[in-house]
């Protein structure tokens, strides 16, 4: 495989505050990536670098080769990153319908938008349920699913997910982690930020540890999952 991400020397601060310091990593064409690591490592900043909501301090973002850093996010989206933010960011008075739509809004080939819509319906059946009601009146579980068909309308080269479990039941989870290997299956690239470091790495081809702003470890899932110390330091020993 090749890469479609490549990070080199990334450092993100807040002020005086050093969130990410200089770190490097890629994610290759056509896999499931996953940063993992405990809150306030950096790895929602990362993310934000990533989709040019914050401006690194140094460092390089290539997408396909093309450099990223100096483009505005709504360039960033076009160029085929999309981001599923932490909390998933529903316009609540709008309904399910009308936020998938949003998603599209700065394709140009409008002809295509009907059948990729029905695409994210047909994965996730109770959007399509619930097509026309007020999205501030799903459940935690069902806002999540809409915030990825929403991302998926976006039609990205490279899905970032930032702790899609979070604050879900665990059969949701399943069900959530079940989608993002189908639409992985079907092509698309994942990288995936995530508390639930085994959920993350059952999943994923290869991950990185990042502590207090420094990626600490490099691996495929597999051996990561095998891990004494990342057992012990992520996942209860």
């Amino acid at each position: 495989m090749t890469a479609l991400l490549e990070v080199r020397g990334l450092q993100v601060a807040y002020g005086h505050i050093e969130a990410v310091q200089g770190i490097d990593f890629k994610v290759e064409d056509g896999e499931i990536c996953t940063l993992v690591g405990a809150n306030g490592a950096g790895k929602s900043t990362t993310l934000l670098a990533l989709s040019g909501l914050v401006r690194p301090k140094a460092g390089s973002i290539r997408l396909a080769g093309e450099e990223l850093t100096r483009l505005a996010p709504h360039q960033i989206v076009e160029r085929g990153l999309v981001q599923v933010a932490e909390g998933r960011a529903i316009l609540t008075t709008l309904t399910v319908r009308e936020n998938l739509e949003l998603g599209a809004y700065r394709r140009k080939d409008r002809a295509d938008v009907p059948r990729d819509l029905d695409r994210v319906l047909g994965l996730f059946p109770r959007l399509r349920e619930r097509i026309d009601a007020m999205a501030g009146n799903l459940s935690g579980g069902e806002q999540q699913m809409l915030a990825i068909g929403r991302a998926l309308l976006a039609k990205p080269r490279l899905l970032l997910l930032d702790e899609p479990s979070m604050g879900l039941a665990p059969i949701i989870v399943r069900d959530i982690f079940a989608i993002l290997r189908e639409i992985n299956r079907d092509g698309l690239t994942i990288f995936l930020v995530e508390q639930n470091v085994r959920q993350a790495l059952k999943v994923a081809s290869h991950g990185y540890v990042i502590e207090s702003g420094r990626i600490v470890l490099a691996d495929s899932a597999p051996n990561m999952l095998n891990d004494p110390k990342v057992l012990a330091a992520y996942m209860g020993g």
